[in-house]
C-alpha cells in the first residue's frame, strides 16, 4: 500500500528592510537616532516618517532614499558638533583678514587716544606739553627702526595683547605672526603720529596708506574667522544645496570634497593652501587607481596608490574624470574667492589646467546600428514579455507590461532622458485635443511636490506620443496601469536607487542587456537613443525650435522674438514628431492589433 505523506507548506516570508515599519497597512519611516546626536534632537530616540503609500513596493523604493538623506543629516549633525571644537592654530593668514584684524586694534587706540586728549588736553601746561612730545618722539623712533640712542621695537607685544582679548591661537614663528607683527608695528607707528598731531593742535590725518580710511569713528569690523578646508566645503555644500541642485550634482562633488579633506587636512586653513601644494595633490590624482572608494575601501590616496603599486594594478583613472576632478576642485576655490574665504584660487593656472585637458575634438557619440535595433527589438523581454522560458511568442493582442521594455521604445521615439522616462507617474500620460501626449514635470497633477526631478528649467515640457509607440500598445498599458491606484508609478518594476535616482540602477542592467541581447561588440548606450531620435530630426527637417521643445533643451537662440506667444502648440509638435522615422526598422511583430 502506498502511504501519501501530505506537508504543509508555509509561505516564505519577505525579505525585511531596514527602517521600514507597517502600521494599518501603511508604511513609515522607523529609525533610531545615533546616541551621539540625541541631544541635538531633544534626547528623541526614534525618527518616524509616513511613507505616503500602502504599496509595499514601492514603501521600499522610498524608504531606502529617506534612509539616504537621514544618514546624510547625521553625517551633518556630527560635522556641527565637530566644528563646536575651538578652531586650529593660525599658521597662515590672507592679507583681507590681517588688515581686517589690526584695524580692528587700531581703531581700539585711536578712540582711547581722542578720549584721552579731549578729557585731558585742556589742562596740559607747556611743560606737560614738552613732555608728552618728547615720550611721542621716542616712540616714533623705536617703531620706525631705531637709531644709536634706542633700539626698534616692533608690534608684537600689542599683537600678543590683541590675540589674547579675541581668543585667537597664532603660534609665533608662524608666518600669520610674522605678517601679523610688521603690520601692527606699522599701526602702532600711525598711531604715535596722529596722536602727536592732537597734542600739538595739527589736523589729524593719515600717515599710513594702510589705515587711509580708519578713524576712531570707523565701525569695527568683527574679527575675520580662519575657515579651515572642512569649513570652506561644507559651505560649498550647502550653497549647492540652497541652489537647489540635484542630487547628481552634489554626487559629482563627493569625491573632490572628501579628497580636499583627507589630503589637504580638514582643519588646514584655507588662505595657506599654495599652488605647489595643489600641485602635489594633483599629482597624487593622476596616479589614482579608478573606483578607488570601491576597489581600495578605507584607505587614503596615498596608501590606494601605494597598494595599487605593490599589486601591479594598471586601471588608473581615465583622463576625462581626471580633467572632471580638477574643474570640480577649482570650482570649490571659485566659491571660496566668492565668498571672501581666500584672495585667490590656488587651483587656477594655464598650466596647471592645460596638464588635465586631454584630446578636447569632438568624438562621435557611439550611436546603434539599425541591425542592432532590429535585434535588440527581437530579444525575448519584448517578443515573449520577458518570458525566460520562450514557450510562446508574445500573442497580437497582449502588450508590453515591463519597464524595461518600454523605457528603449519611449526614448528613441521621443529623445526622453532615462531618469525622467522612468520616474512617470500614470497621470504624466494625457490627452488634450485628441492628441496625447507625455508630460516631463516635477509636480503631480494637483500641483503638490513629488519626488520626481527633471535635469533643468527646460526639462518641463509636453511631448506627443509617437504613431509607433501607440501602434505598440502604450495607451493600452497605461490603461492597465491606472487600475492599479495604490501605486501611482507608470513602470513599478523598475527600481531606484540610495541618490534617487532610477537612471543609476537601469543604466548598469541595460549595458548588461545590451551585451547579451546584441552583443558586446555592440557600442550604444541608453543616451545612444537620445541621440538618435536628433538625427532622425534632422533627417525629417525639423525646425531647430520645434526639436529643442520635444527634448527639453535650452533655446539656443535667446531673442526677443521668442519670447512672445505660448510657444509650439501640441498640434504642430505632433505633425513634427511624426516625422521622425528609423527606415529599415521593423517593429511589426510587437504591434497591438
Amino acid at each position: 500500500m502506498t502511504h501519501i505523506i501530505v506537508t504543509q507548506t508555509r509561505p516564505i516570508p519577505m525579505p525585511r528592510q531596514s527602517g521600514l515599519l507597517e502600521r494599518k497597512g501603511r508604511f513609515y519611516l522607523n529609525m533610531r537616532v545615533p546616541k551621539d546626536l540625541r541631544s541635538l534632537y531633544g534626547k528623541k530616540e526614534i525618527i518616524r516618517k509616513s511613507l505616503d503609500t500602502s504599496d509595499r513596493g514601492e514603501a521600499i523604493s522610498r524608504v531606502r532614499f529617506e534612509a539616504f538623506k537621514l544618514d546624510s543629516e547625521f553625517e551633518a549633525k556630527r560635522r556641527e558638533l565637530k566644528n563646536a571644537q575651538p578652531p586650529p592654530a593660525v599658521l597662515t593668514i590672507d592679507d583681507r583678514e590681517a588688515h581686517a584684524l589690526v584695524c580692528r586694534w587700531f581703531i581700539k587706540q585711536e578712540k582711547l587716544s581722542q578720549d584721552w586728549w579731549e578729557k585731558e588736553g585742556s589742562k596740559f601746561e607747556e611743560t606737560d606739553t614738552e613732555e608728552t612730545l618728547e615720550n611721542l618722539r621716542t616712540d616714533e623712533v623705536v617703531y620706525s627702526g631705531g637709531n644709536k640712542h634706542y633700539r626698534a621695537a616692533d608690534g608684537s607685544g600689542d599683537l600678543d595683547s590683541f590675540l589674547k582679548s579675541v581668543g585667537m591661537d597664532c603660534p609665533k614663528g608662524s608666518p600669520a605672526y610674522g605678517k601679523l607683527t610688521s603690520l601692527f608695528t606699522k599701526a602702532r607707528l600711525e598711531n604715535v603720529r596722529r596722536t602727536m598731531a592732537r597734542v600739538t593742535h595739527q589736523t589729524v590725518s593719515s600717515r599710513e596708506p594702510l589705515f587711509r580710511d580708519v578713524f576712531a569713528h570707523t565701525e569695527v569690523r568683527p574679527v575675520p574667522q580662519t575657515v579651515t578646508v572642512g569649513k570652506m566645503v561644507e559651505r560649498f555644500l550647502k550653497a549647492l544645496t540652497d541652489a537647489k541642485r540635484t542630487g547628481k550634482t552634489l554626487h559629482t562633488y563627493a569625491v573632490p570634497c572628501r579628497l580636499l579633506k583627507e589630503e589637504l587636512g580638514e582643519k588646514t586653513p584655507v588662505a595657506s593652501i599654495t599652488k605647489e601644494r595643489m600641485e602635489e595633490l594633483f599629482g597624487l590624482l593622476r596616479k589614482a587607481p579608478s573606483n578607488v572608494t570601491k576597489r581600495y575601501r578605507g584607505l587614503s590616496l596615498k596608501q590606494a596608490i601605494a597598494m595599487a603599486d605593490k599589486k601591479g594594478d594598471s586601471n588608473r583613472l581615465a583622463a576625462k574624470t581626471l580633467e572632471n576632478y580638477y574643474i570640480n576642485i577649482g570650482a570649490i576655490f571659485n566659491f571660496a574667492v566668492e565668498e571672501e574665504l581666500i584672495s585667490k584660487n590656488p587651483a587656477k593656472g594655464r598650466l596647471m589646467r592645460a596638464s588635465f585637458v586631454g584630446d578636447d575634438s569632438p568624438k562621435p557619440k557611439a550611436l546603434f546600428t539599425i541591425e542592432e535595433l532590429n535585434r535588440l527589438f527581437r530579444d525575448p523581454l519584448f517578443t515573449h514579455n520577458g518570458d525566460k522560458l520562450k514557450r510562446r511568442r508574445k500573442p497580437e493582442n497582449k502588450i508590453l507590461n515591463q519597464g524595461r521594455a518600454w523605457l528603449p521604445l519611449l526614448s528613441l521615439f521621443h529623445g526622453f532622458r532615462c531618469n525622467e522616462v522612468a520616474q512617470l507617474y500614470t497621470e504624466d500620460v494625457k490627452t488634450e485635443g485628441g492628441i496625447s501626449f507625455i508630460e516631463i514635470r516635477e509636480e503631480r497633477e494637483d500641483g503638490s511636490k513629488s519626488d520626481k526631478r527633471i535635469k533643468t528649467k527646460q526639462s518641463k515640457r509636453r511631448v506627443p506620443i509617437h504613431a509607433e509607440v501607440l501602434k505598440i500598445g502604450f495607451l493600452d498599458f497605461v490603461k492597465q496601469r491606472r487600475t492599479a491606484p495604490s501605486n501611482p508609478r507608470l513602470f513599478p518594476d523598475l527600481s531606484r536607487s540610495a541618490t534617487g535616482y532610477f537612471s543609476d540602477p537601469f543604466g548598469k542592467w541595460f549595458a548588461r542587456f545590451i551585451d547579451k541581447a546584441v552583443g558586446e561588440q555592440c557600442k550604444g548606450t541608453f543616451h545612444s537613443f537620445r541621440h538618435q531620435f536628433r538625427d532622425a530630426m534632422r533627417e525629417a527637417k525639423v525646425p531647430t525650435e520645434i526639436a529643442e521643445r520635444l527634448c527639453g533643451w535650452e533655446l539656443v537662440k535667446h531673442s526677443a522674438e521668442r519670447e512672445y506667444g505660448r510657444g509650439p502648440s501640441l498640434k504642430l509638435l505632433r505633425q513634427q514628431m511624426q516625422k521622425v522615422k528609423y527606415p529599415k526598422l521593423n517593429l511589426e511583430h510587437l504591434y497591438v492589433k
